[in-house]
């Protein structure tokens, strides 16, 4: 369902989430943008009850490792990025005993980085799950947790690592209202339980990262096949 503003008018057209067909009529430059800065007080009480099918639920938000969320936000300093850079690359190395210090510093930057930067190329509207609301009635296209799993094993993938598997996690499989995906690292050659949850989406782009024992998700292994 598409929810446009238009002259305090609260219009709606069904349209597939995600779709790039543009409405019709189409809304004007002036009004499109109206529409991006604030929607209506009737469109916002008519969006509420979506929070219950945004998916990728928060209610498992109860552990977070590293600094608080507002640690590293566009204003944090260089030394607070650093300083979690270093956590994270602290952690990967537990996971493994013959691990590479510096590709486990690669792989720190490179998810701690890509999570901020993917943030921007979403544009995205905090918190979490009313960003994916905004992208299942048509406003954005991307943001959900599976387009943030998909976007960071991209670029985490390109690193070629040797001593580091990724898989791909996913919890309450098939669920509407509870489903969520995230980038899971192990040691290479490790079972899947043994891993490390990279999550970008839960803290909208401030990378959260758990054992997969350790989070209140039931984490399982996507196969490669499903990807």
């Amino acid at each position: 369902m598409m929810i446009s503003w238009r002259k305090n008018a609260v219009v709606f057209s069904i349209r597939r989430p995600c779709s790039k067909i543009p409405l019709d009529p189409p809304l004007s430059k002036g009004e499109a943008d109206m529409l991006h800065v604030s929607l209506s007080r009737w469109s916002v009480v008519l969006l509420l009850p979506l929070f219950l099918l945004a998916a990728c639920s928060v209610s498992h938000q109860t552990y977070r490792k590293s600094s608080e969320p507002s640690a590293i936000s566009s204003n944090a300093t260089e030394d607070a990025r650093f300083e979690k850079i270093s956590a994270l690359q602290d952690d990967l190395t537990d996971l493994n005993r013959q691990a590479n210090m510096l590709e486990a510093r690669r792989v720190a930057e490179t998810a701690i980085t890509a999570a901020g930067d993917l943030a921007a190329e979403y544009k995205l509207v905090r918190p979490a799950v009313f960003h994916n609301i905004l992208v299942r009635i048509g406003l954005k296209d991307r943001g959900l947790c599976y387009h943030w799993t998909e976007d960071l094993m991209k670029r985490l993938q390109s690193l070629e690592l040797e001593t580091y598997q990724l898989h791909w996690g996913v919890a309450f499989r098939g669920s509407e209202l509870r489903e969520h995906n995230s980038v899971v690292i192990t040691a290479r050659g490790q079972a899947f339980e043994s891993g490390m949850v990279l999550d970008p989406w839960r803290n909208s782009g401030d990378l959260y990262w758990v054992l997969v024992t350790a989070d209140t998700y039931p984490w399982e292994e996507l196969p490669p096949t499903e990807w």
